[in-house]
């Protein structure tokens, strides 16, 4: 079976009509592996998980040591918080092949003790021996940055997190410049010069009072998300699922508006808001269809671009503003390797980002006040009732002190980095975590005055 239709849809977040293709594949092709496997991915992708464990299986079953299968029922297991179970697959790869850097580096997200010192050396010759700017060298170069941590050699772990930053984009060269290219060129300036074509009030409204949670990563979204996705308020949550961006990419690409001949031509963006409409209730509604009259909770963080679309097709919504400490917030970031963000892999990009990101919700919170709240990671750390009860009063919903008590949910659905922190429950802030790496600001205080306070 040909599977490049699949791969274009999964990219494209059209889960349901690539499992039609699959299930269609099932008929007719006699090595069902790569079919099993693909399920697997697009019901993990659904959140369909047991079904998404199902077909993982099937495929084992057909190629019991097949790797790939083993490292992505690890990443399974560890959203599901299911920590010993994705321990044990991550240490099944390593069985098979002890050179799975990716193993390594799961056992390290799922929880860094799990990162031994036995392992060091093995990491050092996979640096050694991996491809020039690969994502395997990548990977090598931050986990070994993580064990002089523990030696206090803060400037070899810096030299080696540069490395890996540098390393992974490298690895993903073309895709991390047109990344760029989109949001620093294209965002920043056209999000507030959009024509939206094909108003048409009369449509029914699918979702009356979706909330988006919108901000910089690690200020604590996934906390906001998973209390308000607690509560029996009707709400399902669809995480960072990056539909905004998507339909807008889409158009912007029918129309070929930026091709390096025209963009300095370009003075709007027309976007058919018809159109863009039904390509998000598509998506949206692959989500359990059963429940397609639940609002929606989206916590695609780089929709502070789209605050602007985002209330032309909700008007209603409720925009929540996730921040905290902005020194603690670059570090979090940097000290992270977010392979998908293009933007995250040096300080001075990393303050280029937050920069567009503090001018546009400077705007944005002045146009639209009634829309959008921001809330500090360390006040919802340090006082829960208070803050948490602001949120729930903002987005008017029922707040109750089982929200609380997210961390026990057993469909508890984390795909973030904070997948295991937050499994613990709300902890108060650590305001000494980071500050050993505060000097790296020094150089860079004189370009960005938010960055003086």
């Amino acid at each position: 079976m040909n599977l490049d239709p699949v791969k274009k849809l999964m990219y494209e977040q059209d889960f349901t009509a690539a499992e039609k293709l699959l299930q269609k594949g099932l008929k007719t092709e006699k090595d069902k592996f790569m079919i099993f496997y693909f399920l697997g991915l697009v019901h993990f992708e659904l959140r369909n998980l047991d079904k998404s464990i199902q077909f993982f299986e099937k495929s084992l079953n057909l190629r019991p040591n097949n790797i790939s299968v083993y490292i992505k029922l690890a990443v399974l297991y560890q959203t599901m918080g299911d920590t010993e179970s994705s321990k044990n697959n991550y240490l099944k790869s390593i069985e098979l092949d002890s050179n799975q850097i990716r193993s390594y580096y799961g056992l390290y997200q799922l929880k860094p003790k799990f990162l031994k010192d036995e392992y060091y050396d093995k990491i050092k010759n996979i640096s050694l021996h991996a491809k020039e700017n690969s994502t395997d060298l990548a990977i090598s170069k931050f986990l070994l940055s993580k064990f002089e941590i523990t030696k206090k050699n803060l400037k070899k772990e810096l030299t080696l997190l540069e490395d890996a930053h540098k390393t992974i984009f490298n690895a993903n060269l073309q895709y991390n410049r047109e990344s760029d290219f989109y949001y620093k060129k294209i965002m920043q300036k056209f999000h507030n010069k959009i024509e939206y074509l094909n108003l048409d009030n009369s449509d029914k409204q699918k979702y009356t009072k979706p909330i988006f949670i919108i901000g910089l990563p690690r200020t604590g979204s996934t906390l906001i998300e998973s209390i308000i996705s607690t509560a029996n308020n009707n709400y399902l949550s669809f995480g960072e699922s990056s539909f905004f961006h998507m339909g807008i990419l889409e158009q912007i690409k029918k129309k070929n508006l930026f091709n390096n001949e025209n963009y300095f031509n370009v003075n709007i963006i027309e976007l058919d808001l018809k159109e863009f409409k039904e390509y998000l209730y598509k998506r949206y509604s692959q989500f359990s269809p059963s429940e397609n009259e639940k609002e929606i909770i989206d916590k695609s963080l780089d929709n502070f671009f789209n605050i602007e679309t985002i209330l032309k097709v909700f008007p209603d919504a409720k925009i929540i503003n996730s921040t905290r400490n902005i020194y603690d917030n670059i570090i979090a970031i940097y000290e992270k390797l977010l392979a998908k963000l293009s933007w995250a892999h040096t300080i001075k990009d990393i303050l280029d980002y937050i920069d567009i990101y503090l001018r546009i919700m400077d705007y944005y919170k002045k146009k639209y006040p009634q829309n959008i709240i921001t809330i500090s990671l360390e006040s919802l750390n340090n006082d829960k009732y208070k803050e948490t009860k602001k949120i729930f009063e903002f987005c008017d919903l029922n707040w109750n002190e089982e929200i609380f008590e997210f961390h026990k949910r057993d469909n508890l659905y984390i795909k973030t980095s904070s997948n295991v922190q937050l499994r613990t429950g709300i902890q108060s802030y650590d305001y000494n975590k980071y500050k050993r790496y505060y000097s790296l600001f020094e150089n860079y205080k004189k370009n960005y005055d938010w960055l003086k306070n």
